[in-house]
């Protein structure tokens, strides 16, 4: 397998993957010519994703039983002179569903979209005996999709899949035309986007207690596929979740929370070190960008105007993975940064006790400028620590403890 053929691929998480599976000359081609691209390009295989996956098909010999019928291509053999279509993500997305334990047999199943991922996933729907599958977008493409206007005939769905780039990165902020609260039958949301790994939509749906799966599982089952394809080695069910669980670990974010002096920016660092991933403390970044202290800050410009700056430093961040992150205490109370923060994170709370805080030497913290006020700040935020956290930890503890325990705890929560 040569490499991946896209537009713009610059975080594509393929290399890692086709890394692990043994293949170190795996690349990513960008190009925006195809004709171009097909007419100098000597390629033995290749990977296609958007928004190629339609668009390669003129220049193709032939095509597979799964790419005729879902007119999608994500993957080229060349035979001799000849080109031949393969469409991979469909076993991706059986895998998938195999892997979470999830049925589409006799269930209605809406599907966002109708390019040709969302075409792939209505053939697998119909495939598995689901009991209605509809596509839903902007536009009518075939005569039976709806449009998001008509949203109010499908709210009796059990399953949505997403099957467009909406929220996709970096466009993280796009939302779809529709909420999910009237959807009272809903027992699982799937979004075929895997960067990030949690898009607003899978967010929603985590708000309202509904199951939600990303694409990650799919995008390295369908490399699988791909690579035994053309090596002709079956690779072990083993070292496919290996790969997974790996990829899940460095791509996503460590966000740390909890009450100013509780050790976050310590244990930042820590972890950034353990698990090889980028340090931000976000309270260092604004006192760097604006060249003074916290304390500073608020006496000049006061509260609201550091709040802006805290929006601003997430604003630069929330999009990108593989980081641990040191949070400001107060950034807990602002919704939508912490919305943004979940889309690639792991929040963990280091839920240190007020009391202990109120003993020590609290410099350059404008909330606390007594004993009491750390704890009325407590009565405050806990809730909401509580609230949005996935993990919570007792930073009083030896570090390898700490350590011991987040590790078992992150693991924990990928494999639910």
């Amino acid at each position: 397998m040569d490499g991946l053929l896209g537009k713009k691929l610059v975080h594509s998480f393929s290399p890692m993957i086709h890394k692990a599976f043994g293949n170190h000359d795996y690349k990513l081609i960008e190009t925006t010519n195809l004709n171009a691209f097909f007419a100098s390009q000597a390629f033995s295989a290749i990977n296609v994703t958007i928004p190629y996956k339609e668009k390669v098909i003129p220049y193709l010999t032939s095509l597979d039983e799964i790419a005729k019928r879902t007119q999608a291509v994500n993957m080229i053999i060349r035979k001799g002179s000849a080109l031949l279509g393969m469409n991979t993500d469909y076993y991706g997305f059986e895998a998938m569903l195999k892997h979470y334990h999830l049925s589409l047999t006799n269930k209605k199943v809406l599907i966002i979209g109708n390019g040709g991922a969302a075409r792939t996933a209505w053939i697998l729907a119909t495939d598995e005996g689901c009991r209605s599958a509809t596509k839903i977008s902007r536009r009518h493409r075939d005569s039976s999709d709806l449009l998001f206007s008509d949203i109010d005939k499908v709210l009796d769905c059990e399953i949505i899949i997403n099957a467009t780039p909406v929220g996709m990165f970096p466009n993280n902020a796009n939302c779809l035309p529709f909420t999910l609260a009237k959807f009272i039958h809903l027992e699982a949301v799937i979004d075929l986007i895997y960067n990030p790994l949690a898009t607003s939509l899978l967010i929603s749906a985590h708000v309202l207690h509904i199951p939600i799966y990303n694409g990650l599982y799919m995008l390295v089952a369908q490399a699988r596929k791909s690579h035994e394809l053309t090596s002709g080695n079956q690779l072990p069910d083993s070292l496919v979740e290996q790969t997974f669980h790996q990829l899940q670990k460095q791509a996503c974010n460590l966000v740390l929370i909890g009450l100013p002096l509780a050790g976050k920016s310590f244990l930042a660092r820590q972890l950034a070190t353990k698990y090889h991933k980028t340090l931000v403390d976000t309270d260092s970044r604004i006192e760097m960008a604006s060249e003074m202290p916290i304390s500073q800050i608020f006496q000049s410009h006061g509260e609201p105007y550091f709040r802006a700056l805290e929006i601003e430093a997430i604003e630069h961040i929330y999009r990108l993975g593989n980081q641990t992150i040191a949070t400001g205490g107060g950034m807990i109370e602002n919704p939508d940064i912490m919305n943004k923060l979940k889309q690639n994170g792991v929040i963990i709370f280091l839920d240190k006790n007020p009391e202990e805080i109120m003993n020590l030497h609290i410099v350059n913290r404008p909330l606390i400028q007594s004993p009491d006020a750390i704890i009325k700040l407590a009565s405050i935020r806990r809730p909401l620590y509580l609230k949005y956290a996935d993990i919570i930890i007792n930073p009083n503890q030896p570090l390898s403890a700490i350590f011991e325990e987040i590790e078992a705890k992150l693991n924990e929560y990928f494999n639910n």
